[in-house]
């Protein structure tokens, strides 16, 4: 998929060598695991002209009866502010009314603000509050989950 800026794909195994820009080696781990389930999580990445990572969203498929839920969303710091979340958000949605899925739901930490602020300029919107665990996460850690209607 092709944007007006941006080139938008599936992540292929080559791909997680340089995921290390989006996190921690704990993160390149679990994204490799998310990898490895790929008959119910999609990877998208954005890829820059040398066709590297810049920036991806997982696309989890089995997530709830007509809805995907997106997580690890990350865009590269020095690419950050250029559209490429935005970008990645409009492909994965693309995807889920694509596989006949009505809803795109995520969560979104209250200690990102600025994730909060695209989501719903977006059109997402808060449906649930939220704490949010996972390795290596503030205990607390609350959010939002956010809710978007396709159709």
């Amino acid at each position: 998929m092709v944007t007006a800026e941006q080139v938008i794909r599936r992540c292929e195994a080559r791909d997680l060598d340089h995921f290390g820009v989006f996190g921690s080696d704990i993160h390149v781990e679990y994204c490799r695991g998310e990898f490895a389930q790929a008959d119910r999580i999609v990877i998208l990445v954005a890829v820059d002209e040398d066709d590297l990572p810049q920036g991806k969203v997982h696309v989890h498929l089995e997530h709830r009866e007509g809805a995907v839920w997106l997580e690890a969303a990350a865009v590269a710091r020095p690419r950050q502010g250029r559209g490429i979340g935005t970008a990645l958000v409009h492909a994965a949605e693309a995807l889920a009314a694509e596989r006949g899925y009505g809803a795109v739901e995520l969560g979104v930490e209250d200690s990102n603000p600025g994730a909060r602020r695209l989501y719903e300029r977006l059109g997402y919107r808060s449906v649930a509050r939220n704490d949010f665990q996972y390795v290596g996460a503030p205990v607390p850690n609350p959010g939002v989950t956010l809710r978007k209607e396709l159709v």
